[in-house]
């Protein structure tokens, strides 16, 4: 970094700031109950090295944010948020009862880059990826 530049960034309080890569992610969520049985669809901005529990923190985050497009508590008031519905974290997996559908886009844009979620949770989600969540409804 040279002097003259140094010199503006602390003369005019310039503010210098990592630029993060973001990425989106969209969930498709279907659950056999009321206010989920057609599905919701929730599309979320996280950073490029995000991972499935991150991405899908920033849907509980806004479906706490926005609670009229929250179907929760469910089950008897025990689940509160999709994290607890889908997530193990003791175990750091998905519950077994979940069907997981997780595609990125391939070079035309079309969902066809398979995401081995169950076998790597902390796998480096793909850009404009698409996961299709449908918990088992226990029949």
């Amino acid at each position: 970094m040279n002097f003259l530049y140094l010199y503006f960034i602390v003369y005019f309080n310039i503010k210098l700031e990592v630029i993060t890569k973001i990425k989106k992610i969209t969930f498709k969520i279907s659950i056999p109950l009321t206010g989920l049985s057609k599905g919701k669809e929730f599309t979320v901005e996280v950073d490029d090295n995000a991972t499935f529990v991150q991405a899908l923190a920033m849907v509980d985050k806004y479906i706490f944010e926005h609670p009229q497009d929250s179907i929760f508590p469910i089950f008897k008031d025990y689940i509160h948020n999709y994290l607890q519905l889908v997530w193990n974290p003791k175990q750091n997996e998905i519950y077994d009862d979940i069907g997981l559908m997780p595609y990125g886009p391939d070079e035309e844009g079309n969902p066809r880059n398979f995401m081995p979620l169950r076998e790597d949770i902390d796998f480096n989600l793909y850009p404009n990826s698409i996961i299709d969540i449908q918990p088992d409804s226990g029949c």
